[in-house]
C-alpha cells in the first residue's frame, strides 16, 4: 500500500515541475557550429606525366588530363606514375580537369592500355614498322581491300584512307608521340604497336567530348582498333 500512495504523490508533483518548466523563459540555444569549408578528397590516379601549356598535365589511360603541383617531386615529362593526394576543384593553370597535388608519388610500370610508344612489349614505332598496307584484324580482313596505307614520301610520311566516308591523306609522325596528323578540323590520333605485329589507332587524348572518327569504317573509340600489316 506504501508504494501505491507514493505513487500517487509523485504525480501531482511530476505535474508541478512540468508547469514550472512550461513557465521558464527559454534557455538561450547555442551557437550552431560555424561550418568548416570541405577540404579536398585525397585520390589516387595513375598515367603518364607530359608537359603541359602551363605546368605539367598527368594523361590517364583513359584521356583524363590533370594540372599536377609537382613541387619538388623528382618526377617530369615521360614518366609513367601512380599519383595520390588531393584533387582542388580548379585547375592552378587552367588546364585539365583540376589540379593534383602529391602526398605520395611513385614511378611504376605502365598497363597495356598506356598511351606509349613502346607499351606493347618494347616494340617502338619506326619507318620500316609502319609502313605499307594494313587492314583491321578480323575475320573481315582482305588484304586485296587494305584499309589504309603508309609510306614515305620526300620528308614525311603518309597515310592514304578514307575518314569518315572522304579520302584523306595525312602526315604520320613517330618519336616520343607516335601520331597521325590529320587536317583541321579532324582530331590527330595517337598509334601504337599492338602484340608482335599489329597497329592500333587510339581516339585523341583529350577529355574533351569527342564524336568517333571512322577511319576506313571503322569507329576509333575505348582502346581503339587494331590493324594488321599485309604481306608484301
Amino acid at each position: 500500500m506504501r508504494w501505491k500512495g507514493m505513487r500517487h504523490l509523485l504525480l501531482p508533483a511530476a505535474a508541478l515541475a512540468l508547469a514550472a518548466c512550461g513557465d521558464a523563459p527559454p534557455a538561450d540555444e547555442p551557437d550552431a557550429p560555424a561550418p568548416t569549408p570541405s577540404e579536398p578528397q585525397a585520390r589516387t590516379v595513375e598515367g603518364r606525366i607530359m608537359e603541359g601549356t602551363e605546368c605539367p598535365v598527368l594523361v590517364t589511360p583513359e584521356g583524363e588530363r590533370y594540372a599536377l603541383a609537382l613541387g619538388e617531386a623528382d618526377f617530369g615529362p615521360g614518366d609513367y606514375v601512380r599519383f595520390t593526394g588531393p584533387r582542388a576543384g580548379a585547375s592552378i593553370c587552367m588546364e585539365g580537369e583540376a589540379t593534383l597535388t602529391p602526398d605520395y608519388i611513385e614511378s611504376i610500370d605502365p598497363p597495356a592500355r598506356d598511351r606509349d610508344p613502346a607499351r606493347a612489349g618494347g616494340i617502338a614505332l619506326d619507318i620500316a614498322y609502319v609502313t605499307g598496307s594494313w587492314v583491321a584484324k578480323g575475320l573481315q580482313a582482305d588484304c586485296d581491300r587494305p584499309d589504309f596505307q603508309i609510306s614515305e614520301s620526300p620528308g614525311a610520311l603518309v597515310i592514304e584512307t578514307r575518314v569518315n566516308g572522304r579520302p584523306e591523306t595525312a602526315r604520320v609522325v613517330l618519336g616520343d608521340y607516335p601520331r597521325i596528323d590529320w587536317d583541321e578540323p579532324l582530331p590527330e590520333t595517337p598509334i601504337e604497336a599492338r602484340g608482335p605485329d599489329g597497329l592500333a589507332i587510339l581516339r585523341p587524348a583529350t577529355d574533351a567530348d569527342y564524336d568517333p572518327v571512322e577511319v576506313a569504317g571503322h569507329a576509333i573509340s575505348g582502346d581503339g582498333v587494331v590493324f594488321v600489316k599485309c604481306a608484301g
